[in-house]
């Protein structure tokens, strides 16, 4: 058995729950001055890369005057053309475009579901598959807000998460490492 099986079988016996997205999290309620932005801190869906790549400095200015504002532990999803799996696990603060969804873990959830866990499961093919299914338009489409909040994820205890994290963790620099040593 492996480390994840001996710790379910020990923390979760009679099985992992699963949750809709929107009892877990929430789009981002606040807001934030344009005005105090800057290219390290506004995100539109421009400056998310594509295939979960994360993130690079915005290249424009915001075009309006108060935007959606995140902080460290917000996941930030691209929601123009979903296909193209842009996301990002914030480790900053700042605002984001309207292009741009922000979840955040709920507070009455804080204790009970990790960030980098959340991140994960957003991150996955099966997510971005969910958006498309329920995407709304065709040149361009845009996720459905409503929609995202019903997808289904599981929910192991705390120690699982962090376990899951971990390996998720140490295969992604593998494949960086793996990347970085490879010609093109």
């Amino acid at each position: 058995m492996s480390r994840i099986d001996d710790l379910l079988a020990e923390l979760a016996p009679s099985g992992v729950t699963h949750r809709q997205l929107g009892e877990v999290a929430e789009y981002s309620p606040s807001r934030v001055d344009a005005a105090i932005l800057d290219s390290t801190t506004f995100v539109g869906v421009d400056s998310l890369l594509p295939n979960k790549a994360g993130r690079v400095p915005a290249a424009y200015s915001p075009n309006t005057d108060r935007l959606t504002s995140y902080k460290p532990g917000d996941i930030l999803i691209g929601n123009i053309r979903p296909y193209l799996k842009k996301i990002w696990l914030a480790d900053n603060s700042g605002g984001c475009s309207g292009d741009v969804l922000c979840l955040r873990i709920k507070s009455s959830f804080g204790g009970q579901v990790e960030p980098d866990f959340l991140f994960y499961l957003l991150s996955s093919d099966r997510f971005f598959h969910f958006d498309m299914k329920h995407a709304k338009g065709a040149k361009m489409p845009r996720g459905d807000k409503a929609a995202i909040l019903t997808f289904e994820i599981p929910l192991p205890p705390l120690e699982v998460q962090r376990e899951i994290v971990r390996i998720l963790d140490q295969f992604t620099q593998l494949e960086a490492e793996l990347k970085a040593a490879l010609p093109i």
